[in-house]
């Protein structure tokens, strides 16, 4: 039998310079159509207008119009493609939109599907089945929707990029946060399948894990006690570090360079190391942390 072990060096090579290749070409962004989810505020807004800096041309998405109309007006004339105020969960509207897009800028060549939600964080026993529908309609089928819809004219490119933002809580089980974990989770194992499918093709696929970020999600939770309001978006801003800022830019310096995942923050860098060197043990550590008699105690 023929020895086929020289082919494995071989697909190595290719790879490796398959990975060139993106890099290379998502070194610019100059008159790319760049379609951003979530643009009203924080991560989505700050891509908007680094991109906008870049020359790309934008097709923007919020389900609020009033913010979205802010950044709108924020870009150059240039950069002002399409908008369209509407809800990601919405599987109709985001397949109309990724049809207008196509229709009235000629072509996709990088989606980032960024718009997300959360809840008020409880112990899972406290929960309900429409807690998790209501998060996961955003923050999961939000992103499968919108991959799906423009994976079309992606493919219609020689070279293109699909950016999903999952988070941390989508590489560890942070309590209090499962119907958010669930989402997130989901997210990541979406986008690893289809960027191992997409491998050999043109379409760089990219998975996004921020740490904590100072946007408005946490703002916009709902919440029974308003003094609970108080106390998470305080506790929040103390321990997110990074701004929206900072994060886009790691974003489009992690495009450029060809990376198919990127973590944002020291946070995010430290959880992501944690999680698989111990895998079990974080688990131990975040038990003892959380106090599980006073976390689990009956709500008021």
């Amino acid at each position: 039998m023929q020895d086929l072990t020289y082919l494995v060096p071989l697909t190595f090579l290719r790879t490796c310079v398959r990975a060139q290749i993106h890099a290379l070409i998502m070194q610019h962004f100059h008159q790319k159509v760049i379609v951003i989810t979530g643009a009203g505020s924080g991560i989505g807004r700050e891509l908007a207008l680094q991109f906008a800096r870049e020359g790309a041309v934008l097709a923007l998405n919020d389900w609020k119009e009033a913010p979205l109309t802010e950044t709108w007006e924020m870009l150059p004339q240039a950069a002002r493609g399409y908008l369209e105020a509407f809800d990601v969960g919405d599987r109709k509207a985001v397949e109309n939109f990724a049809s207008s897009v196509r229709k009235a800028l000629g072509r996709v060549d990088l989606v980032i599907n960024n718009a997300g939600m959360s809840i008020e964080q409880m112990p899972i026993i406290y929960s309900t089945v429409e807690d998790y529908e209501k998060v996961l309609q955003i923050n999961l089928w939000g992103v499968i929707y919108g991959s799906l819809a423009f994976m079309p004219f992606l493919r219609e490119q020689q070279e293109s990029c699909l950016v999903n933002i999952s988070s941390v809580f989508g590489l560890m089980g942070f309590p209090g946060s499962a119907p958010y974990n669930v989402s997130k989770f989901g997210v990541r194992g979406f986008t690893e399948t289809l960027r191992v499918e997409m491998r050999s093709t043109g379409l760089q696929v990219v998975c996004v894990h921020p740490g904590g970020i100072r946007t408005n999600i946490a703002n916009n939770i709902e919440f029974s006690d308003e003094k609970e309001r108080e106390r998470f978006t305080r506790n929040f801003a103390k321990q997110a570090p990074t701004t929206a800022a900072e994060a886009a830019a790691v974003i489009i310096k992690g495009i450029r360079k060809g990376k198919s995942r990127i973590t944002i923050g020291k946070d995010a860098r430290f959880i992501d190391r944690i999680t698989r060197l111990m895998p079990e043990s974080y688990e131990k550590i975040l038990a003892k942390w959380l106090k599980p008699e006073r976390f689990l105690r009956e709500r008021p």
